[in-house]
């Protein structure tokens, strides 16, 4: 029998982060995990000696740089602020991919999740706000304005994603994301 191709960490989480998306972190089993890696349950714990803690760990750490990647470094570049902020949205597009998309962060919230990763969670949460509410100010939209839009924007995403589970299909993402693009407050 063929030994399988070794695996990149990278392509670990990509592999793992699915499986935690599905079922969050308490109902993400070995079993699952393993079989999403084509793996053994022994060969995850040599990647992995923590176990499924360190696979999620792993799997936000990439999430978290695909966020920074296609979401939040748009609204730091150098373009004009509605360039930058259509950017980062359709960004957050690509971020949550897949014919029904699922969003990581919140999956790992859920039971024993949200004290694990809670904290990590938090700080990307807050970060993203505050880069959606600086662009904003930097088009011309007072704080307070940019603030509660920024906010918004990130409950209407996760409500759209909602829906997307409901819906079995990525409509409502791409609906909100089109409105959040009209109702920015950037002049």
């Amino acid at each position: 029998m063929a030994r399988p191709a070794k695996m990149s960490r990278a392509g670990l989480a990509e592999k793992l982060t699915p499986v935690f998306q599905q079922y969050g972190y308490d109902g993400a089993s070995l079993a699952m995990l393993a079989d999403a890696v084509g793996l053994s349950k022994a060969s995850l714990y040599h990647h992995f000696p923590r176990g499924k803690e360190d696979m999620a760990l792993y799997a936000l750490a990439h999430s978290g740089a695909r966020l920074q990647k296609l979401v939040l470094a748009p609204l730091a570049g150098r373009a004009e602020p509605a360039q930058r902020l259509s950017a980062s949205l359709e960004g957050t597009g690509l971020y949550y991919d897949g014919d029904i998309p699922h969003c990581l962060m919140n999956s790992l919230l859920l039971g024993e999740g949200r004290h694990l990763f809670g904290g990590r969670i938090a700080k990307a949460v807050s970060a993203w706000r505050a880069a959606l509410a600086a662009t904003c100010v930097a088009g011309g939209a007072g704080k307070q304005t940019a603030v509660d839009w920024a906010g918004d924007a990130l409950e209407r995403l996760q409500g759209a994603l909602v829906l997307c589970r409901v819906s079995g299909g990525r409509a409502p993402l791409e609906a909100c994301l089109d409105k959040l693009v009209a109702a920015a407050p950037i002049g």
